[in-house]
Formats: structure tokens, C-alpha cells, sequence
């Protein structure tokens, strides 16, 4: 994408300041809209630091109410795209960010050289789009997204990755960090408890106080230095928690990357000296072998879950289920996800690649391609994994009617509506449920959601 034009001539938005302000169409683009945050205390007689945000499903008030206190504490005007979009073609992102990139320059009193992105998933990549093509984004918040060494590679912008530890996004964020390091980008990695997911509005807060030290540093605001020991503190006692919890490898990165943040503002020393000894202790050394040993082990199920994937799709005849998620060892990783430490939220990671796999992306391109023999065998497996998933049943039952096997189907649907399965328009107009629509069974399932409604 070339970098868009700024937009001229155009009035500013109104909007009241401490309220979330949907729909807002920009003036290039009136198709392309966004959610508007403009912080407590605002003043249209100066300039702000803004951050775009783009969600991979265009959900722009949740996305931008993860920002809503950092906006407050911090003075940032918060755009949130409707459109952004992921799992698909890239154009639509394209045209949001043609029209959202000169919206925020000619509409709102940005600071132009104190604009930043967030994203996650998806939403990442659209993030770093946007920072290669202009190359005047001041930072980025990448959150659960994957490794595009063509969108980073010469491109100098901060990013702060982040992570649920059972995110199936995981280890490419991990590798986004380890890239940046490399290249020499200010980076900095944070883990939190959970699947693939935005992050918790507190490391929000915690990302957008790491672009305001790194704005000191590099002259973009002055240099408050009651702000700066309020963060080097939170960062210190974030370290010394993860330590005294036992995660040594953790405690040590954030420990490393303190040393390189507060250069300049703060004195680091202890941070230094903490990392260093971390670094040197036999407990981070039995980590790291443990750590790696299960790295591996991920790498295997990654490989073993593409190798039965494109057997899914390709093989003459569908492969039996009972076959496939041997060799998909989901029974074994149910069990080691009940285990302490690495092995079991790594186990839990891979058990999350495989439920996405196959209950949306493999699922995806089968219904696409008419396959439902095969979509048959990739949804049960699906629900080996996530047995409570009404949409997966509910998909299951309409392929199994396009198959013609309507007593399975029946089955398969009952359990989505025990599930809570509430699209009533589906169940009433599906054309893949047209074979099931003389069954009594079928009917009487109909006319028992209906009474309990």
C-alpha cells in the first residue's frame, strides 16, 4: 500500500470529550467510520498523541474501552476502526486505512509525529502495514499476531508484543520480539494469563506508558521525571513479583529490557544487576532446557497438525476420525494440559492451534470447497477438543445432512441447541438443513425451542 495523502479542507470532528463516540465517518471516506475517544480534560487547542486501533472483526468500542483509562492518564485521542477485518483479503484494511490516515492528520489536533497503532491478531498485521507504508508511525501495540518479517524487516518502529501464554499466536510473537532484537528495534515482550485474545485493559495502560518513555527519550515530550519513577517502579515490582513467583525466565527478560528502556531517564542499575544474576543461576539455566524441550514439542504438533491437514484435504478417500486425532495426539494433550509449568500451557497452546484449525480456518475452506465428507471427519475432531462449541454441533449437523446422514444430524443439532445454539433464522431458513425439514424428530426439536422461548 503507498502511503495515503493527507486530507484538506475539511472541518474538524466535534465530539464531547470522556465519551466513547461511535460511527464517525471520515470525511475522505464516509463508508469507512470509527469509534472516538477524546481523552478527559481534552483541548482542541492542542496537539495529542492518537492511537489508531484496528480489530481483526471491526469490534471498535470493545477494542478501544481496553485504551479508555491509558487515553485518561496519558492525554491520547483514541481512533478505532469499524472495518478492520481479518481471515480474509486485505483490501478491506487497505481502504480503512486510506481513509483514517488522513482523518486523523486533517480532523483531529494530532501531534503528527506522536501517532501510534494497536492491533491484535489480524489487527497486527493491518498495524504494521500501516507503520511500513508511511514510515511515521511513532510505535506499536501487537497483540496476539503473527510473524511478517516483510512488514518489520528495515522498519525501525517500536513495538511492544504481547501474548496470552496459551495463545496459539504465542511463538510468533515470541519471534516478532526475537526479529526486533536483532534488528535493533526498542521492543519489549509481555506474557499474560489467557487464550488468543486482546489484552487486559491494565497492560493497555502498561504498553501505552512504555511509548511515553520512549517519547522522552527520543525528544518527542519533555521529560517528567515524577512519571518516569512512578513506571520504572511499576516495572521493577512487575519483575521482583514474576521472580518471587518462580518464573525466572520472565523475571530476567523484564529485568533486561528495563536496562534498555530507561536509558537516559533513569538509573538502571539495579535492573541491570538483577538480570545478570537471574541470568547466572542454575534455576534460569534448568528453565531454559525445560523451556526448550517443550518449544520443540509445540514445533512437532504444529508440524504433525499441518501433515494431517493437508492429508484432510487431499487424501482420495477422508480419513476416519479416530485415525486422525490419534495422530493428532489430542488425547495426550488434553492430558499433559492439565500439567504444571511449561508442558501444560504448552500442551494448551497446541490444543487451541488445533481447535481454531479446525473448528474455523479448516472448516472455512472445506465448506468452500463442498467437501463435507471431509468437514464431517474436521468438525468431530473439532469437538474432541472443544465439546461444549454449539456452532461447531450446529455445523456439524449440516454437513452431516449434506451428506444425507439425517439421524446423525438430528443428533448433532439437538446438541447445539442444548448448548444454547439461538440462531432461530438459521434453524428456520438453513439451506442445509432442507433434507431434515419433514422429520418429526426435527420438527419436534423446532417446536421445543420455540416453547421455551
Amino acid at each position: 500500500m503507498a502511503a495515503p495523502a493527507s486530507a484538506a479542507g475539511v472541518e474538524p470532528v466535534q465530539a464531547p470529550a470522556g465519551e466513547m463516540v461511535e460511527g464517525v465517518a471520515c470525511a475522505s471516506d464516509p463508508s469507512q467510520t470509527y469509534t472516538l475517544y477524546l481523552p478527559r480534560g481534552f483541548d482542541a487547542a492542542r496537539r495529542w498523541p492518537v492511537l489508531l486501533i484496528f480489530d481483526p472483526r471491526g469490534r471498535s468500542v470493545l477494542a478501544a474501552e481496553l485504551f479508555r483509562d491509558a487515553a485518561d492518564a496519558y492525554g491520547w485521542i483514541l481512533v478505532s476502526s469499524d472495518n478492520t477485518r481479518s481471515d480474509g483479503p486485505m483490501e478491506p484494511n487497505v481502504v480503512a486505512l486510506r481513509a483514517l490516515w488522513p482523518e486523523v492528520h486533517a480532523r483531529l489536533p494530532a501531534q503528527p509525529d506522536r501517532i501510534y497503532t494497536a492491533g491484535f491478531s489480524g489487527g497486527a498485521a493491518v498495524a504494521y502495514v500501516l507503520s511500513r507504508s508511511t514510515r511515521e508511525v511513532a510505535g506499536i501495540i501487537a497483540c496476539g499476531g503473527r510473524f511478517l518479517p516483510d512488514d518489520l524487516k528495515g522498519n525501525p518502529v517500536p513495538v511492544f508484543s504481547i501474548a496470552g501464554d496459551t495463545d496459539f499466536n504465542y511463538r510468533e510473537m515470541h519471534e516478532v520480539d526475537a526479529f526486533l532484537a536483532e534488528q535493533g528495534n526498542p521492543h519489549r515482550l509481555v506474557i499474560f494469563k489467557g487464550p488468543h485474545a486482546w489484552m487486559p485493559p491494565a497492560l493497555a495502560s502498561e504498553a501505552v506508558g512504555w511509548l511515553e518513555l520512549l517519547a522522552m527519550t527520543r525528544g518527542l515530550r519533555p521529560v517528567n521525571e515524577e512519571l518516569v519513577a512512578s513506571l520504572y517502579e511499576r516495572d521493577l515490582e512487575s519483575a521482583q513479583t514474576a521472580e518471587a513467583e518462580g518464573r525466572v525466565i520472565a523475571a530476567a527478560r523484564r529485568y533486561r529490557e528495563m536496562t534498555a528502556t530507561y536509558e537516559g531517564l533513569h538509573d538502571a542499575s539495579e535492573a541491570k544487576a538483577a538480570a545478570g544474576r537471574l541470568e547466572g543461576s542454575p534455576e534460569f539455566k534448568r528453565q531454559a532446557k525445560d523451556l526448550k524441550r517443550w518449544n520443540a514439542f509445540e514445533r512437532d504438533s504444529v508440524e504433525s497438525m499441518n501433515r494431517q491437514f493437508y492429508e484432510l484435504r487431499n487424501a482420495e478417500i477422508a480419513p476416519p476420525v479416530a485415525r486422525m486425532a490419534r495422530d493428532l495426539r489430542i488425547d495426550e494433550l488434553k492430558s499433559r494440559a492439565g500439567k504444571p509449568g511449561f508442558e501444560g500451557v504448552t500442551a494448551q497452546r497446541a490444543l487451541n492451534g488445533l481447535s481454531s484449525g479446525l473448528n474455523f480456518y479448516l472448516a472455512r475452506d472445506l465448506t468452500a470447497a463442498g467437501q463435507y465428507d471431509r468437514l464431517v471427519v474436521c468438525l468431530e475432531l473439532g469437538l474432541q477438543i472443544q465439546e461444549d462449541f454449539a456452532v461447531g454441533w450446529y455445523n456439524l449437523a449440516c454437513a452431516r445432512a449434506r451428506l444425507g446422514r439425517e439421524d446423525a444430524a438430528v443428533t448433532a443439532l439437538d446438541q447445539a441447541l442444548e448448548l444454547g445454539f439461538d440462531r432461530e433464522d438459521l434453524l428456520a431458513t438453513d439451506p442445509d438443513l432442507d433434507t431434515l425439514r419433514d422429520r418429526d424428530d426435527f420438527k419436534a426439536l423446532l417446536a421445543a425451542r420455540t416453547s421455551a422461548n
